[in-house]
């Protein structure tokens, strides 16, 4: 996942928006992610989830329509504590 979204987005890009982003999941057609600061999870989220999507996709060979992306330890699932 780390080199397509590198070869998609390009080093520069990638070294300042995707250092240290981590997928978790995919539950259903959900991707789960973690990034090291709030400010870069709503930047993935808001600006280039569509095209995380996209590339997820191929990687996984299956269908994923939505990512989210919380600041790293957050659980996903919102009944529970961070972990």
């Amino acid at each position: 996942m780390e080199a397509k979204l590198n070869r998609f987005f390009g080093a520069t890009l990638y070294d300042r928006v995707f250092l240290g982003f981590e997928v978790v999941e995919v539950i259903d057609d959900e991707l789960r992610a973690w990034s090291p600061s709030e400010h870069w999870a709503a930047v993935i989220d808001l600006r280039y989830s569509a095209k995380v999507a996209w590339i997820a996709q191929s990687v996984f060979n299956r269908p994923v329509r939505r990512v989210r992306v919380l600041v790293r330890g957050l659980s996903h699932n919102g009944r529970e504590q961070p972990v």
